[in-house]
């Protein structure tokens, strides 16, 4: 609803027109010449083949990091939303730390994982934006400007938390399609609830959870975002725990590699290396 989605369209479009001599929507561009344009947009499954749409997901993406340069141009659209939240969250900031430090290439990254933009904050390769928005009946301001010097008000008043007191009712958000410096606090989803219609006391319910929630992960120091780092040193069990699994996803990514190398029933494969990972999270 922001726009981020047809930013990257937009941005991708213009790279091709520019490249092959036609006119572009823009008042002044500055383009290096790009070898190719890899996308990973959408959601889509091949359920004929068993192909489930995270499995699509992440097929897509491992092809972006195996062929992509440090010369292409590589758009992603919120990566790793097949899947649990942690995990999902552990595969982009994977595959966003593969793109920038190994590949090197020029790219688009839309998420909703937000502590990825703390994590690169200070990353000279990466540089955080996001779409603005304003809230309806306030005071008309620029992008990226709030009252009072503060240039997150803005978007927390949007968000509902402003101040830091919940705040039962769904404000009504303006997008604003403007892509603006810095990172975003928060995203809208039960603005969006509200415009696709869902019932009133849906939303405010939602609207009241995700506040509830936001408190306690502030409570718990961010653990919401910052849980997937295990500190050995407080528990070496669930560090041990991460390894077996780590090992068993290994495990279950060569077995169905070689049977599909090998022509076999990737099913029964399949079958085999779950069973490594029940083992390992026992």
């Amino acid at each position: 609803m922001g726009g981020k989605s047809t930013l990257l369209r937009q941005v991708c479009l213009a790279t091709l027109l520019a490249q092959v001599g036609a006119c572009v929507p823009a008042q002044s561009l500055s383009l290096h010449p790009v070898d190719a344009v890899f996308v990973r947009m959408g959601a889509k499954d091949h359920i004929m083949t068993g192909q489930s749409t995270f499995f699509v997901e992440l097929s897509e993406t491992a092809a972006m990091l195996q062929k992509a340069t440090s010369r292409s141009l590589v758009a992603l659209d919120e990566l790793g939303r097949g899947t649990a939240t942690l995990d999902g969250a552990a595969i982009a900031a994977a595959v966003l730390q593969h793109m920038s430090s190994h590949i090197g290439c020029r790219g688009l990254f839309a998420t909703h994982y937000h502590h990825l933009s703390d994590v690169h904050a200070s990353d000279p390769r990466v540089s955080i934006m996001h779409m603005a928005c304003a809230v309806s009946g306030g005071e008309q301001q620029q992008p990226g400007e709030a009252a009072g010097g503060d240039p997150m008000e803005l978007d927390q008043q949007a968000a509902g938390v402003s101040g830091g007191k919940e705040v039962d009712d769904v404000q009504e958000v303006t997008f604003l399609y403007r892509l603006t410096q810095g990172a975003c606090p928060k995203s809208y989803g039960t603005n969006v609830a509200r415009l696709a219609g869902l019932p009133a006391s849906v939303v405010q319910r939602a609207a009241h959870m995700s506040c509830v929630n936001e408190q306690a992960a502030k409570q718990a120091g961010g653990a919401g975002a910052g849980a997937m780092q295990v500190d050995a040193a407080q528990a070496p069990e669930q560090q041990q725990q991460v390894g077996a699994l780590q090992e068993a996803l290994r495990a279950v990514a060569a077995a169905v590699k070689g049977a599909e190398g090998a022509g076999g029933d990737a099913a029964t494969a399949l079958k085999a290396a779950q069973q490594q990972v029940l083992q390992a999270l026992a």
